[in-house]
Parts: C-alpha cells; sequence; structure tokens
C-alpha cells in the first residue's frame, strides 16, 4: 500500500480506511466469514483499491476488519468516503449473507430520516461500469433468440461470464469488479426472468424480414451483398454492415442476424464514424488505408519535431511575451496531435474490424443460405403431400 502512495505521491492525509463486518452469533465458520469478506471487498474495491481483509474470533461474534488503501492503484485518486458508498457496501454485504442464507439487519427509519437504501439506488446512475453493463445486458435480451443465445452474445460484446449458486456475475475488462447482475439491477435479471424476458421479446420482435417483404424483387443491399461490397471496398463493406445495424434510418424490418452481428449492435456508433472517416478520404483498400496511415504519421513526426524546437527556443528565451507566443504555438501542434492520432486510431480499429466484418458477413450468408435450403425442404414436402 505505501509503495502505491509513493508512486503518486500521495502520502499524506488519510492513509486508510477501515471497515467492519460483523455476523450473527454461532451463523458463520471462520473460514466462510473470512470468504464472504474477501467476496465483498471484491466485489466492493477490487477493480481500483488494495484491500485487506482479516477476520476476528475474539468475540462472541465472528468479524470482518476490511483495511482499504485511500490511494487507487489505478488512476491515483483518493477513496470518496461518502453515504452512497457506504449505502453500497452495505447492500453487497446484506445480499452476499442472504445468499448464504444468513441473517441481516433490516433497514430502519431513524430520527435523522437516513435511509441507505436510496443512497445505494442513487449509486446505480453514478456507475459508469454499472450502467453500461446493464445496457448491454439489456441489448442482449432484445436480440436474443434463446437463453444460449444471450450468452453467446454476451461473450461477444467482450464479457466473461460466471455461474455460481444458480446466479449469474459478469466482468469486462479492464474492470476487476464482478457484477452480480440478479443483486445489482434487480429480479428481472435472475435466469429465469431473463428467459421469460426473452420470450416476451421474441412475442412483439417484427417477424423474420422474408416473411414480410420479397427482398429480392426490391432488391435491399442485402440481396446481392459481396458483388456490392467488393467492387466498392472497404466503404461499400462499412455501409452494408452499418445498413444491417441499422444505422441508418430505414423503415424496412429489422432482419433476422447472426449472434455474431447482432453483438455490434452496441458499436453502431464506432462503427457509423469508421464509415463516415472511409467516405471522406475515400479509402476503399487495404493498401490506401497503409499509405493513408503512413503519411499521417510522417506528419506526427514532423509535427513533433517542431514542437521540440519550440520547446528548446522558449526555454532559452528570457522575453515573456516571446516566451508566451511560443507557449501559444506549442498548444495550437498539441490541437494537431490530437486529431492526427485520432486518425491513427481509426486506421488500426479498421484494420482489425474489416476481417471481421468479412467473417461475420459469411456467417449471415452461411445462415441465409441453411434458412433457404429449409424452406425449399418444407415446400417440397408439401407439395409431395399435395400429389
Amino acid at each position: 500500500m505505501q509503495d502505491t502512495k509513493r508512486y503518486y505521491n500521495k502520502k499524506d492525509k488519510i492513509l486508510a480506511f477501515h471497515a467492519y463486518q460483523s455476523f450473527a452469533e454461532g451463523e458463520v465458520t471462520p473460514e466462510l466469514a473470512h470468504q464472504i469478506g474477501v467476496q465483498l471487498a471484491n466485489e466492493m474495491w477490487g477493480d481500483r483499491f488494495q484491500v485487506v481483509v482479516t477476520t476476528h474470533l475474539n468475540t462472541n461474534h465472528i468479524h470482518n476488519h476490511i483495511v482499504l488503501n485511500s490511494v487507487s492503484f489505478e488512476d491515483g485518486l483518493k477513496y470518496y468516503d461518502n453515504h452512497t458508498n457506504y449505502a453500497k457496501m452495505r447492500h453487497i454485504s446484506d445480499e452476499l449473507c442472504k445468499e448464504y442464507g444468513l441473517s441481516v439487519i433490516e433497514e430502519k427509519e431513524t430520527k435523522k430520516k437516513m435511509n441507505y437504501d436510496n443512497f445505494y439506488k442513487k449509486s446505480l446512475y453514478t456507475d459508469n461500469y454499472s450502467n453500461n453493463a446493464k445496457r448491454d445486458l439489456d441489448l442482449a435480451i432484445r436480440q436474443a433468440y434463446s437463453y444460449d443465445d444471450f450468452l453467446y452474445l454476451m461473450k461477444k460484446l467482450d464479457y466473461e461470464i460466471i455461474f455460481r449458486a444458480n446466479k449469474i456475475s459478469i466482468r469486462k475488462e479492464p474492470y476487476k469488479r464482478n457484477i452480480r447482475i440478479e443483486r445489482r439491477y434487480g429480479e428481472n435479471y435472475s435466469i429465469e426472468n431473463i428467459k421469460r424476458r426473452i420470450i416476451e421479446e421474441q412475442a412483439v420482435r417484427v417477424p423474420f424480414i422474408e416473411n414480410v417483404y420479397n427482398y429480392r424483387k426490391v432488391n435491399y443491399p442485402f440481396a446481392k451483398r459481396h458483388k456490392r461490397a467488393k467492387a466498392k471496398g472497404f466503404i461499400a463493406l462499412y455501409y452494408h454492415y452499418c445498413y444491417l445495424l441499422k444505422v441508418f434510418p430505414d423503415n424496412v424490418p429489422q432482419q433476422r442476424l447472426p449472434p455474431s452481428i447482432r453483438a455490434d449492435v452496441s458499436r453502431m456508433e464506432q462503427l457509423s464514424e469508421e464509415a463516415r472517416f472511409l467516405a471522406t478520404h475515400k479509402i476503399k483498400t487495404f493498401e490506401e488505408l497503409s499509405n493513408y496511415q503512413d503519411d499521417v504519421n510522417f506528419k506526427i513526426k514532423e509535427i513533433l519535431d517542431q514542437r521540440e524546437r519550440l520547446w528548446a527556443k522558449r526555454k532559452l528565451s528570457k522575453d515573456g511575451n516571446e516566451m508566451h507566443e511560443y507557449a501559444e504555438q506549442i498548444s495550437s501542434l498539441n490541437d494537431k496531435l490530437v486529431k492526427l492520432r485520432k486518425r491513427v486510431e481509426l486506421c488500426e480499429d479498421i484494420k482489425t474490424r474489416v476481417p471481421k466484418i468479412d467473417n461475420n458477413l459469411s456467417e449471415l450468408d452461411t445462415q441465409e443460405e441453411m434458412e433457404k435450403e429449409t424452406k425449399d425442404r418444407k415446400k417440397e414436402k408439401r407439395k409431395k403431400g399435395k400429389e
């Protein structure tokens, strides 16, 4: 813990925070008490703060002492001890105890009207990791056609899925903290209710597109996809893929897409940005993309050299106005660097994404072919039945 403080040069004021977790007399073994304490520490602070959990047996009530480093190893920020975080800790502790069949203290109204349940609910709105995870869960439930499909979509959205005691926890890099979804978001996220919601979504989902429109006659973009996409390179490939994900406004009902494509719905904004980038710079092939990236990298090197010279001049200057002018020029170059590095980042993302898009569209081709064969077999079977 001291190494973290020295690394971020934050060795003053509050050095650590102390939490206390106690259990009813005779309810737990020391091993179980320690296990629950470690789980609490991991879920509450594990992705940002160092924690020590010790289990004490010196009273009739087995209890844990939890010591939390005041400085985060992740970003150097100090822990903010407030009512909301305290309520969040209490909620996680209570839910863990309930999972193990242990008693919890019921919330009572105090003279000051302090209700920690309200503070916990507030915490849900300020936790970006939690909010994004809930959004992705809801997306996967809406897009899934079965419970297994839901699990597959969550994995395609880069979540690790952990099962314990018939409950689901999820985790996504770079976060270290698992989210027990039923505990965090309520009973609608139990396994049973997720299955129910998937079935309900199917009942109101727009039917399979080929049952609504004869898309070969209407000539939708996916009717002869490879011919169109390959003829115009990356731009056409992205436009078509964004069309499938409904990036562009259209009244055409959504086609039933494979999980690998539906998982990219959450990345629509990024895909749309990359499509605009390709169209703006008229990039159609890997060679053109690499050449463009090389040109941008060369410009970045020129600006870095220019900035270095300005820094040297500013360091030698004794004139205040001249130093200010150099600083303004350096600031202008920094703004240019940010924009150019963003272009390099887009190039790298596109290089990685194009093969994935090709693979996803091939998967769609396979699915369409299988569905066509199934439809043809059913049609042939009906025809023989009439004979």
